[in-house]
């Protein structure tokens, strides 16, 4: 992949409002993602705040939010703020390889724990445990959720979807870790990707890995493509799997998958997961519900076996 370009920048605001999710409040030190992977939703968000395309400068073009730790301190200072819970990650991911240089994350972590603020984190990075010595104490305090996003365990298949990130297994043994010391830490099986890995067998992986690691919760969630995303990822699919390319036209005339599709998903999905153990309860006790996505990854599942998406686009 192309050597990456990181370019300080100074924030106005850390804390962004969420509308429509499970959280209500959002930080990201960074903007783009050198991971890279295919279906990213954040694509679209990087180049509507004008940062750069969708396409390589956002993989290659990594703003550095160098003072968002201070801003973030100013804001959780006043009056009216409420001690809410922060996601981190949301469009891009925290700890991402510019974090073991810029430690920016790691700052606003320690402004987080300064006044035991809730927080919950998507990443794909085993780095996240170089932050523990943070992590663990502020779970004794406060609510702290984190989620390994785990799209598929087939590791070809990871190599074309997600080209910069870190081999899942890895990140599943972080997970484990952040467990046994006592910082909830479980999967986001997202996104679903329709014909690559929705399947019985390939959700079924996922889930059976996640209970082997000790996850704490698993979530998922499935593709959805806004317009800048479908341009990037439909590229993909013409490329390494032009088969479904036809299919995905016709299934994707919007943003999100057919309806009959997602139900049939939904319920496979929710078998497996009571299968391994992740029952309805075990979300609640997570504070999330299965039928919302947990913490942002615009989310869904190589293919293995009968498709679900076969049948849905023919």
């Amino acid at each position: 992949m192309p050597r990456p370009e990181y370019v300080p920048i100074q924030c106005k605001s850390a804390l962004n409002r969420v509308q429509g999710m499970p959280f209500k409040w959002s930080l990201n030190p960074y903007a783009g993602c050198v991971h890279a992977c295919v279906y990213c939703y954040a694509r679209s968000h990087y180049q509507l705040a004008g940062h750069g395309d969708a396409g390589r400068e956002f993989e290659t073009r990594i703003l550095v939010k160098s003072n968002i730790a201070e801003v973030l301190r100013r804001e959780l200072r006043r009056p009216s703020w409420s001690f809410e819970l922060v996601s981190l990650g949301t469009v891009t991911d925290c700890y991402q390889p510019a974090e073991g240089r810029f430690r920016v994350t790691r700052a606003c972590l320690e402004t987080l724990a300064d006044c035991a603020n809730p927080l919950g984190m998507v990443t794909k990075s085993p780095l996240v445990l170089r932050d523990l010595d943070i992590l663990a104490p502020l779970a004794r305090q406060a609510k702290v959720r984190i989620f390994f996003t785990i799209t598929t365990v087939d590791l070809d298949l990871w190599r074309t979807i997600e080209p910069g990130t870190a081999n899942p297994f890895k990140r599943l043994a972080v997970m484990q870790r952040l467990n046994e010391a006592g910082v909830p830490a479980g999967v986001l099986l997202a996104p679903i990707l329709p014909g690559l890995t929705d399947s019985s067998a390939s959700l079924e992986a996922v889930a059976q890995a996640a209970a082997e690691h000790r996850a704490a919760f698993l979530g998922t969630s499935t593709l959805r493509l806004a317009p800048v995303v479908k341009e990037q990822y439909l590229g993909f699919v013409d490329r390494e799997h032009p088969d479904l390319l036809p299919r995905y036209e016709r299934a994707y005339p919007g943003r999100e998958a057919p309806q009959a599709y997602q139900q049939a998903l939904d319920a496979r999905v929710e078998r497996i997961r009571e299968r391994y153990g992740f029952a309805e309860r075990s979300m609640r006790k997570a504070g999330l519900s299965s039928a919302a996505e947990p913490l942002p990854a615009d989310p869904l599942p190589r293919r293995v076996g009968p498709q679900l998406l076969l049948p849905m686009i023919s």
